[in-house]
């Protein structure tokens, strides 16, 4: 008998929010609120999210009483038909070939030997079921406000008195004096704030990190040169002044006075000082580097931005982890890489909005095939 089980599928999506298929996988659909597009302006009614997870196979047995009620057959039966069908669909997809369930999606397997689901436009929602989307444009008005415009006075409430003070008649004019007004004074001039100020702060603070690791880097290299010189001088008095009882005695005080060291002594401290001026130089340039890039990141990250990081997938062998790192370095991004719990790969970048953050996940999504992408840091 030949039974259609991707229609039997397509079925009960519809009236089940999940659906197991024994030995295969689990099909869950999420209700999705309407969602509006103002680009292009139209308005997408309510549906439900498909989505795919191959960990839960624990047979419901919603499939096998569908299959067994409608074509009139046992449950043994219907349990071995869509056993043969898994069989099937799992030889396809070893093969490295694409399945495609009718009005439901596309199943495939990764790089990583782990299903990926790939939903189609179907809405599974039954209330909103063949709702197209609707069009719409926004209206535009324009609004004009008067500079000086007049508050009217408060209406009094019904029963209420409201009472008026008379102003007092003003003394006559022979015998009041008027003094003279003083001229206006002039308001003070205040300048608006300059917009530039975070840019001018974030430069300063930048150059001012620069200086302090140059600073560093030559109070360290002076302070090493000195201990190396210390330590040559007091080599040199020891050789230059036995000590007393030692059976050793300088032939002149002036040859004393002017110690001369052996060839394999001089090269040996010439050695330590170019191997002490080397670590030195080593280390300055680190500080110099490290203070430029924390100065590029004051002056690149914009203002008000938070950074994110994404983790693509948790991998337990090395190689597939560098191959992810390798795909995510090539396509432009900056690769998040650290090793707990297995191999964690993902990419990090400074957002302001948080459709920023869906915009990458949606790219993620579609380059690597990882539908379950986690926000590691927000």
């Amino acid at each position: 008998m030949q039974i259609d089980i991707p229609a039997h599928i397509e079925k009960l999506l519809f009236l089940h929010d999940t659906l197991t298929i024994p030995g295969f996988g689990t099909f869950t659909a999420t209700k999705v609120s309407a969602t509006a597009d103002y680009a292009g302006g139209t308005v997408s009614p309510p549906s439900k999210s498909l989505t795919f997870s191959e960990n839960v196979t624990t047979d419901d047995g919603v499939l096998v009483n569908d299959v067994s009620i409608t074509h009139g057959i046992s449950t043994e039966e219907s349990r071995q038909i869509i056993a043969d069908f898994v069989e099937k669909m799992q030889a396809q997809l070893s093969q490295r070939e694409i399945v495609t369930l009718p009005s439901v999606g596309r199943l495939y397997k990764n790089y990583v030997q782990k299903i990926q689901f790939l939903p189609d436009t179907t809405n599974f929602s039954p209330e909103s079921f063949g709702l197209p989307p609707l069009q719409f444009s926004p209206i535009g008005r324009s609004r004009e406000v008067e500079k000086n415009q007049e508050t009217p006075p408060p209406v009094p409430a019904a029963g209420s008195t409201i009472r008026t003070t008379t102003a007092p008649p003003p003394p006559p004019a022979s015998t009041v004096k008027t003094p003279a007004s003083p001229p206006p004074t002039p308001e003070p001039y205040t300048p608006q704030a300059s917009r530039s100020g975070g840019a001018g702060w974030a430069t300063a603070l930048g150059i001012f990190l620069l200086f302090c690791a140059l600073s560093g880097g030559y109070w360290l290299w002076k302070h090493q040169k000195n201990k190396l010189a210390e330590a040559e001088t007091e080599k040199t008095e020891r050789t230059a002044n036995p000590l007393p009882g030692s059976g050793k005695t300088n032939e002149s005080p002036k040859k004393a006075e002017k110690p001369v060291l052996t060839e394999p002594e001089t090269k040996a401290a010439e050695s330590e000082e170019a191997k002490l001026d080397k670590k030195v130089e080593e280390a300055v340039a680190e500080r110099t580097q490290a203070a430029r890039e924390e100065v590029s990141n004051v002056k690149t990250t914009p203002k008000g931005a938070r950074e994110c990081i994404l983790v693509v997938a948790t991998l337990r062998e090395k190689a597939n982890a560098d191959r992810l790192e390798q795909m995510l370095s090539e396509e432009g991004f900056d690769v998040y890489f650290l090793q707990k719990n297995g191999y964690q790969v993902g990419i990090r970048f400074y957002y302001t909005k948080i459709s920023e953050v869906q915009e990458k996940i949606k790219t993620l999504q579609n380059l690597t095939g990882e539908k379950e992408i986690w926000i590691k840091k927000k």
